[in-house]
């Protein structure tokens, strides 16, 4: 083989060994549901990572990616999560949030498409603000009471 007929191949060599280096795989986002109502889909935060988006739908499969009732983009980590927080949304065990994110890193885009959480009975996280303790309020995480906290 002449030197010119090499080059191409060396270039395709290339190519592919830094195209299998720009590769990255989106952390898997944990759910945590809310109660009475909301939830938050977050993934950690690592250097590189510059925007986090979420796109869900509950109790229905997406037939594109447009077919979306929440689309959102998160600019910003905050304490070592990058979180997509919804506070509206009441959901009910049984309820299946189909969703999928984004994150950008080192300024690509990079995407983990066709997730599924189905919501469980000791699914939920609540911060219960309006009991009567004397201001002394219980947080209750997965269903069980973890400690008290005084709000003033």
């Amino acid at each position: 083989m002449s030197h010119t007929s090499k080059l191409p191949v060396y270039l395709l060599l290339v190519a592919i060994s830094v195209g299998g280096s720009l590769s990255y795989d989106v952390p898997k986002a944990t759910v945590k549901v809310n109660s009475p109502k909301g939830f938050e889909v977050s993934i950690p935060d690592e250097p590189g990572i510059s925007l986090f988006a979420f796109h869900g739908k509950v109790n229905e499969e997406m037939d594109d990616l447009s077919d979306q009732t929440w689309a959102a983009d998160v600019v910003s980590s905050r304490n070592g999560r990058w979180t997509y927080r919804n506070r509206n949304q009441r959901l009910q065990p049984g309820d299946v949030l189909h969703y999928w994110t984004t994150a950008r890193f080192n300024g690509i885009d990079y995407h983990n498409y066709n997730q599924v959480h189905v919501v469980g009975q000791g699914d939920s996280q609540r911060i219960d603000v309006n009991g009567s303790n004397g201001g002394r309020q219980p947080i209750v995480a997965n269903g069980h009471n973890t400690f008290n906290i005084y709000v003033q």
